[in-house]
């Protein structure tokens, strides 16, 4: 585990989030923290990767969004089930909207969603369809699941984008 990660944080209810070392709660964030969302453009020296990725491929793709987002059980399962004929390479992203590594890599997923035309990203609230993430045993957030033909190849866990970027690479092949 990088250092950039300070720990695990057990939820009962929900999966365990990766959280970044400088945030702490939303009451005491740090100013480093605080500093990436100001206007000021200055950028916290480990957040310097997430810009110069979204930079680099939003220069070469147009920002169009091709991550599909499930609401419904039930359409969730009939897209999934007709996805095991096919060996597109499959990335369920599970999120939640209390998940601030998960706001951190949504526009993340989206960059390489529009770049990697050839690899179908699926996003799904874990507090929406519950049942579906307990199907997959996510137990942590934000979590990434690689998918060919109905079947896991691998997982990421946590709000690197490095190495999501190479197993993606990796997988879509």
């Amino acid at each position: 585990m990088s250092s950039y990660y300070r720990r695990e944080i057990p939820i009962q209810s929900k999966p365990i989030i990766h959280t970044p070392a400088c945030y702490k709660s939303p009451a005491t964030q740090c100013s480093e923290f605080r500093q990436i969302k100001a206007p000021t453009g200055h950028v916290p020296s480990h957040y310097e990767n997430r810009s110069n990725v979204i930079a680099r491929f939003s220069s070469h793709t147009p920002n169009t969004n091709r991550v599909i987002a499930f609401h419904s059980s039930a359409c969730w399962r009939d897209y999934f089930h007709a996805s095991k004929t096919s060996d597109k390479l499959m990335v369920i992203y599970f999120t939640a909207s209390w998940c601030s590594p998960c706001r951190y890599m949504a526009p993340i997923v989206d960059e390489f969603a529009a770049h990697y035309t050839d690899v179908e990203f699926d996003k799904i609230d874990v507090d929406e369809l519950y049942n579906v993430s307990q199907e997959f045993g996510v137990q942590a957030l934000p979590g990434f699941l690689f998918i060919k033909r109905g079947k896991e190849i691998d997982r990421v866990t946590g709000a690197r984008l490095e190495e999501l970027q190479r197993k993606i690479e990796k997988h879509r092949a």
